[in-house]
């Protein structure tokens, strides 16, 4: 099977990666279109999954950019569609994708879990022929799409790439930056450059120093800044390192703080707190902070940040047992995906009329 996959963030690379890999040594081929950005590329280098790299993000965030990137996006997939032939098409809620599925009458399978993107799903919903959702979107798309598109699976996005069969926390990383588990805070700051980013209303900067300030009063603190964010404040706190040495630093954090909300969760699915200050939310956030309120916190008062990172900092938590509690309720969601692939469209109707048989794959 020929399967083109379009990677949007880079997210996408770590959702993907073991899929491709296990896929390919099956006999399946792939042609991976991604946007031009330093830390995707890096990462599709590093886990050596060759690819071709389209238009960057627009600089200005608006609607008529967002459009006019997605036309640039579609004429790419097109083109590489001629070249490849592919015999299916997927992606991470990528409308490029699912609108080039339609032209050239191939299934496309998408995944989502984000519901506030709302005009992405407007544009991909009519095109693809599924939708793999995680069991925490609080989204119903079979209410208004014919034949019933959307198909839940019980796992967090993140166990893709962080479930235990897959992934063990390195310390490496850590002899790097002199530091040992639990000794240090994580935080991340995000640009607000996506196209749903355009209602958000983050905290100030102001306050944003402030939390580090609070922070580093007690523990070391390691800040991830993306690219367009520029602050002198932040040069001693900043963390270098390595794209594919993110998660090792995540997952032997003491807690971490996040706009970010992919980072949020990779965080959760290892055992470790998170405070998310991004004023969007989406289904995994709500359900983290609904069932896990002792370790998931989302705010965006400043005021209630710093007591929570307070709490935080004077807990202890039992990271490895929180993760096998995760696992234990979960199934491994890469093993699904690549029976969900291998056995399509079958496998979709067995899901439609059977959700029970994806526990075959715990």
């Amino acid at each position: 099977m020929k399967i083109l996959i379009d990677m949007n963030h880079p997210a996408h690379v770590h959702y993907f990666r073991n899929f491709i890999k296990d896929m390919e040594k099956k006999g399946h081929r792939f042609c991976v279109i991604n946007r031009d950005d330093g830390m995707i590329n890096k990462l599709l280098d590093y886990y050596d999954i060759k690819h071709t790299i389209r238009n960057k993000r627009p600089k200005k965030p608006s609607t008529l950019n967002s459009l006019n990137n997605l036309m640039k996006n579609i004429a790419y997939c097109i083109w590489n569609s001629i070249k490849f032939r592919p015999d299916m098409y997927m992606g991470f809620a990528s409308s490029s994708c699912a609108i080039t599925s339609r032209l050239f009458m191939k299934p496309c399978v998408l995944m989502d879990d984000t519901e506030h993107n709302v005009m992405n799903h407007k544009l991909y919903l009519p095109c693809c022929t599924t939708v793999l959702t995680p069991f925490y979107f609080n989204k119903d798309f079979n209410k208004n799409t014919v034949g019933g598109k959307q198909i839940r699976f019980n796992a967090f996005v993140e166990q893709l790439y962080l479930h235990s069969e897959i992934y063990e926390a390195s310390t490496d990383v850590l002899k790097q930056l002199n530091v040992k588990p639990r000794e240090y805070v994580l935080v991340r700051y995000i640009s607000y450059d996506a196209h749903h980013d355009l209602v958000a209303n983050p905290l100030d900067d102001e306050t944003k120093k402030e939390i580090v300030r609070r922070i580093a009063s007690q523990y070391k603190v390691f800040v991830s800044l993306e690219s367009s964010i520029s602050d002198n404040f932040y040069d001693e706190y900043k963390l270098n390192i390595s794209p594919e040495q993110m998660h090792d630093v995540e997952a032997n954090a003491k807690f971490i703080v996040t706009e970010g909300a992919t980072m949020a969760s990779e965080c959760f699915v290892d055992g470790v707190p998170y405070l998310y200050l991004n004023p969007l939310s989406c289904g995994y956030i709500n359900y983290q902070c609904s069932n896990y309120s002792t370790r998931a916190y989302h705010t965006t008062d400043k005021n209630e940040a710093l007591r929570i990172i307070d709490k935080l900092i004077k807990e202890d938590f039992d990271y490895v047992g929180e993760r096998r509690k995760l696992e234990d309720m979960t199934i491994n969601p890469t093993r699904f995906l690549e029976w969900f692939i291998e056995n399509y469209p079958q496998s979709r109707d067995i899901m439609k009329h059977n959700p029970q048989f994806q526990y075959k794959f715990k």
